[in-house]
């Protein structure tokens, strides 16, 4: 068999392959992943005919060009929690994209669990992935039964892992990409978009978010939808291990991927459809809406009602080029909440699984040349064209431009790397989501603690409508002097003294945690003096 691979759209987000199997004049052409600026007019030969698409998730990069190239009867093949959501998101997609025939789209989605023939002797199934919900990578298998000299022969059959966008880690609960396979991997089309800062801005969101709520706030989450359920998976969770009860509504279009995905979180209700925004924002209340740039949809609604609320805030988490908010009286705050694994892990990854092939896929460029030397056990395609490669031929070939000894030395690498490694007959490969940890997902759960359960008993409780409960209310008000350390608040119709700790919210503004008990209400204006305690104090 032959097998060739060829970059779909090296100037869009170059996410997207044209992979090639052929043997005894059968062809079969698969492509994976439908990214902006994939044109198959351009691709297939007069006499080739598209045979199937693997489409790893539902985020709009990977799925932008599907109506387009939809053809010649061919299924999407996809994981069921990604055939569940793109169910619900293609026809709001629409309004706003170019997504061709949605209805044809939505015909040809086939969701896989299991191992799903082509050929007989060439199949493909999905895999965990981590990244969003429902993200898949997918093995193909295929086997070469016959010598150059045409004498059929039993051979074992080789597999190549296409892991499109994925993290090590679990998402909202949905399981990350498997490190370890039953099999040998003999080739990884390596989605290499890295994030070296996922787990801190993970971290810093949520304490962020819970902050505010907790003081009385109204706080809005502005996100895609997938990015919306992941957090408000997260969140909820949290909310139950610092025993802070945290109500959350999910609205439009995230609460539809929510339902879709059948989840169920304590804490967390669904606002398909709402008429007044005012009973959405309610103080103590996490609303997640999208889009992550509020210039039209539920997002936009939201941050109207918020505008000129000096107490409101404003939570952007964006997973592209989101327009940054300003102009507004809110508090807001942006976050970039690509979810991608740091350098390090996929470094860990390839090394583990000790592949023959690497082709780097979803970088251009400087990141792309970066990968080219990388890796010393293995062949590593960082191709900028869009030419047909062969990858196996009879057996896995080294590209072109290698020398022999560069070559030879490389296969020596490769099998000390394959004595090495162990097989996992027992991993299971699987489409599960698990029970959910968030310290697993990246949160650091030992610093949210120290945040909310240090200094005061119970300072962020709240009732079950998400009010501040007044006997143990804990409120925050803002100074323009970030060193302070007391500060003497004065009630519209009283005056006291109490004692203040300072946050900074990482935005430039300072927040004070009174730690005694006031009768402040949440969103209640009130003035501020400073002064500073005596170094004996």
């Amino acid at each position: 068999m032959r097998v060739s691979y060829q970059n779909a759209n090296l100037h869009g987000g170059n996410e997207s392959t044209l992979l090639r199997f052929t043997e005894d004049g059968t062809r079969v052409c698969i492509l994976v992943d439908a990214g902006d600026g994939v044109d198959l007019d351009e691709l297939l030969e007069p006499d080739e005919y598209l045979n199937a698409i693997l489409l790893t998730h539902a985020h709009i990069d990977h799925y932008r060009s599907l109506g387009a190239n939809l053809r010649h009867n061919a299924p999407i093949y996809v994981s069921p929690a990604t055939a569940a959501v793109l169910e619900q998101s293609l026809p709001e997609a629409r309004k706003d994209n170019d997504l061709g025939d949605v209805n044809a789209v939505l015909e040809a989605l086939e969701p896989i669990e299991e191992w799903t023939a082509i050929l007989d002797d060439l199949a493909v199934r999905p895999v965990p992935a981590g990244h969003a919900p429902g993200a898949a990578g997918f093995l193909i298998r295929f086997r070469d039964r016959t010598d150059p000299t045409g004498v059929d022969l039993p051979t074992a059959d080789n597999h190549i892992l296409v892991t499109g966008d994925f993290t090590v880690r679990p998402c909202a609960g949905f399981l990350p990409i498997p490190s370890a396979y039953p099999f040998d991997i003999d080739a990884v089309f390596l989605n290499a978009s890295t994030n070296e800062s996922v787990t801190e801005t993970l971290t810093d969101s949520i304490e962020t978010i819970l902050e505010r709520a907790y003081g009385g706030s109204r706080v809005v989450v502005a996100s895609s939808s997938l990015t919306g359920v992941h957090y408000a998976v997260l969140l909820g969770r949290v909310a139950a291990i610092l025993e802070r009860p945290l109500p959350l509504t999910l609205v439009g279009q995230t609460a539809r991927v929510y339902e879709a995905l059948g989840l169920d979180v304590p804490g967390v209700e669904t606002r398909e459809v709402f008429d007044d925004p005012a009973t959405v924002v309610e103080q103590g209340r996490v609303a997640v809406a999208g889009p992550d740039s509020p210039t039209r949809g539920s997002a936009k609604r939201l941050l109207l009602e918020l505008h000129d609320d000096p107490a409101a805030v404003f939570v952007q988490l964006a997973t592209g080029s989101a327009d940054i908010v300003s102009n507004v009286r809110c508090t807001t705050h942006y976050y970039e909440a690509q979810n991608h694994p740091p350098q390090a892990a996929i470094d860990e990854f390839v090394r583990g699984l000790a592949p023959t092939q690497v082709v780097v896929k979803h970088a251009r460029g400087y990141a792309l040349n970066q990968f080219q030397c990388r890796y010393d056990s293995c062949f590593t395609w960082g191709t900028d064209d869009e030419k047909v490669h062969r990858l196996y031929d009879d057996e896995w070939v080294a590209p072109g431009w290698l020398g022999d000894a560069t070559v030879k030395k490389i296969r020596q690498k490769q099998w000390e790397a394959n004595r090495d490694r162990a097989l996992d007959p027992t991993v299971s490969l699987r489409l599960e989501r698990q029970s959910l940890e968030p310290a697993a997902e990246g949160v650091d759960i030992e610093a949210l603690e120290a945040t909310f359960l240090a200094s005061v008993s119970n300072p962020y409780a709240v009732d079950s409508t998400g009010s501040a409960v007044t006997e143990q209310s804990e409120s925050r008000t803002e100074s323009d002097d970030g060193d302070t350390a007391v500060a003497e608040s004065s009630p519209l119709d009283d005056s006291s003294t109490v004692r203040a700790r300072v946050f900074g919210d990482g935005g430039g503004k300072t927040l004070l945690q009174l730690l005694e008990r006031t009768e402040l209400s949440p969103g209640e204006l009130v003035d501020v003096s400073i002064s500073r305690p005596d170094d004996d104090e």
